[in-house]
């Protein structure tokens, strides 16, 4: 039976998927060792019980997800029974919690839990180039304390989960100037690719006010706006290439001078960062 249905050209969520996988489907399947950046990757749960005991809230409501970068999951829990062991995340369309055991958690009423899911790197050859909206259930994970969890008269075995929250995930594999991209994320909240790790490990090396209490959050904001995680250098590819490009050779440089600010090199960093920005590009 032939369905007609109607939608602008623009349109991110097309069902079947044109010219590829459904990439909910794609990045369920791709997890492996190594797809979580933080803790001990276990088998998959499912269709696990729900422990109503626990209670979660999400930190971050939208990650923007780029093939060979992990998106954050970022979840704080309360936890009566003091059984929370890690975390987990569902695809739309998947039966199964991908998970992470975390050492540290087992014990605490309450806390947080942090990690990344690291999008496979090839990723955008098996989806269709658009920019994706994936409605993921992210849980905490916790050991079975009680036996029959949900009251069903039978045992729910080792691991439950807590209910779930929705949490957005955008699959970018278009420019941010495409019309799926511009119909999901509003200008200036476009990336193309994640901030460059040699940005990150400068920050850490000049700019971080913990090690360095004569940086101000003058020269934070500065840093960020261009460098940092949401900075306007990540929004299109020559962007991306300009910055990691940028930071790898301040950081080449860093046992002289903190050429980009920060590291009691303030004043001549922030020159020097501009004249080094004319001759990079």
């Amino acid at each position: 039976m032939a369905v007609g249905i109607a939608v602008p050209l623009g349109c991110t969520l097309l069902d079947p998927y044109p010219g590829g996988n459904n990439p909910g489907e794609v990045l369920a399947g791709s997890v492996g060792e190594g797809t979580f950046d933080t803790g001990e990757l276990q088998e998959p749960l499912v269709d696990p019980a729900i422990d109503e005991s626990i209670s979660v809230t999400r930190n971050v409501e939208q990650v923007l997800a780029h093939p060979g970068d992990a998106f954050p999951i970022d979840l704080s829990f309360d936890a009566q029974n003091m059984n929370v062991v890690g975390g987990g995340i569902q695809f739309p369309g998947s039966n199964e919690v991908q998970w992470t055991f975390i050492e540290g958690l087992r014990g605490e009423t309450l806390g947080d839990i942090r990690f990344g899911f690291v999008v496979d790197n090839d990723i955008c050859g098996d989806v269709p180039n658009l920019c994706h909206e994936l409605k993921t259930q992210q849980f905490a994970v916790a050991e079975n304390v009680v036996g029959d969890v949900d009251g069903d008269g039978e045992d729910d075995g080792q691991f439950v989960v807590s209910p779930p929250v929705e949490v957005t995930v955008v699959l970018v594999c278009a420019t941010c100037e495409s019309p799926s991209c511009l119909e999901l994320l509003p200008p200036g909240e476009c990336q193309q690719c994640a901030q460059a790790a040699e940005c990150d490990d400068y920050f850490d090396m000049c700019l971080d006010p913990s090690v360095y209490p004569d940086v101000t959050d003058e020269d934070v904001t500065l840093f960020n706006s261009i460098f940092g995680p949401g900075g306007v250098l990540w929004s299109t590819q020559d962007g991306c290439a300009l910055g990691e490009n940028l930071c790898g050779g301040a950081l080449a440089d860093i046992e002289d001078q903190c050429r980009l600010g920060g590291g009691g090199a303030m004043t001549s960093g922030g020159d020097t960062g501009t004249g080094s920005g004319g001759s990079g590009g």
